[in-house]
């Protein structure tokens, strides 16, 4: 689970079509429901190729799907390092560098200017690729390219966050999570490429305004009222967790908030972040800001949101879980 900061609902796009090990793969239904419903809400993305070090993985194959089954103007910022069992690490088309994993599951991250001669070509081949297909997306990197002016690692990395942001653009990542192969390089990506609170409108309705009213701009400041989503409740070994996405405000923990949907208001007990199936308490979440565990348990004011678009069943509340992507 990544855990960053909190305002765009959805940011990573996982591998986009099933078992990337089977040349017999076949699209999944719910790639199309999850890339309709991000078209809908405006949500940029990114595309990680998951599985690269299984038997048959082809990454440029899958992309070549994004293009005609998504129609999205896509390409690989990496080239793998490597074949199936012997994937090694990536070659990182914008930098052009060459990242390894090496230590224990891979946890040492190695870079190196000296790319193998083995996809030394096939790199530079793929990087003019991803300069062209940027410059259908971005007007300053298309003047370049078209001017056959010199272009810099800066402004093809600018060019590919304007690009995503601005939903024209789809950056591919490759990797093998289990072997945790190019995972640092795709949360980079998420830090680089992303929007940030600033650049998302949020807006929220509220319930005490007619059903025609206008809806309500939400600001990513810690010091305003809070605005929630309670998305998804779970019940497991730590009893019943409810995840909840911050929009605007803080939330801490004995904090009271307004139920938006039963007009009720609810004690918050606990706040902690999940960590795959571990637990870590925390105390405070802020909007913009990354979720921080301190030792103080000082109460504060309370503060109540009348737009709130929290939607926790008071009754069954034990312990409110922040799931944080992207900002």
């Amino acid at each position: 689970m990544v855990l960053s900061w909190c305002c765009v609902p959805l940011v990573v796009y996982r591998s986009v079509f099933s078992q990337l090990s089977s040349p017999q793969a076949n699209e999944q239904s719910q790639t199309i429901t999850v890339d309709r419903q991000m078209r809908r809400y405006n949500v940029p993305r990114l595309a990680f190729i998951n599985k690269m070090d299984r038997a048959g993985a082809n990454p440029f194959r899958v992309i070549g799907q994004l293009r005609a089954k998504l129609k999205m103007n896509a390409a690989a910022l990496q080239v793998p390092i490597g074949a199936e069992s012997d994937l090694k690490g990536v070659v990182d088309l914008v930098r052009m560098k060459a990242i390894y994993n090496e230590g224990v599951k891979g946890n040492q991250i190695v870079e190196s200017d000296d790319i193998p001669e083995s996809v030394k070509a096939f790199a530079e081949e793929k990087r003019a690729e991803l300069i062209e297909q940027l410059s259908e997306a971005d007007e300053t990197l298309c003047d370049l390219f078209l001017d056959e002016q010199p272009i810099s690692n800066l402004d093809i990395a600018q060019a590919i966050r304007r690009a995503t942001v601005s939903l024209k653009f789809t950056p591919v990542f490759v990797g093998s999570a289990i072997k945790n192969t190019a995972v640092q390089p795709l949360l980079d990506g998420v830090c680089a490429y992303l929007p940030n609170p600033g650049e998302i409108n949020n807006q929220a309705l509220d319930p005490t305004l007619p059903s025609h009213a206008p809806p309500v701009p939400l600001a990513p400041a810690s010091d305003a009222p809070l605005v929630g989503l309670a998305f998804k409740l779970e019940e497991g070994r730590y009893g019943q967790l409810t995840y909840m996405r911050v929009y605007q405000g803080e939330l801490r923990r004995g904090s009271v908030i307004y139920n938006a949907r039963t007009g009720k208001k609810v004690k918050v007990p606990r706040l902690v972040r999940m960590h795959s199936n571990e637990m870590e308490v925390s105390i405070l979440v802020e909007n913009g800001s990354e979720l921080t565990s301190r030792t103080s348990s000082q109460s504060l004011p309370v503060r109540f949101a009348p737009c709130s678009a929290s939607s926790v069943r008071p009754e069954t509340l034990s312990t409110m879980v922040l799931l944080l992507s992207r900002w």
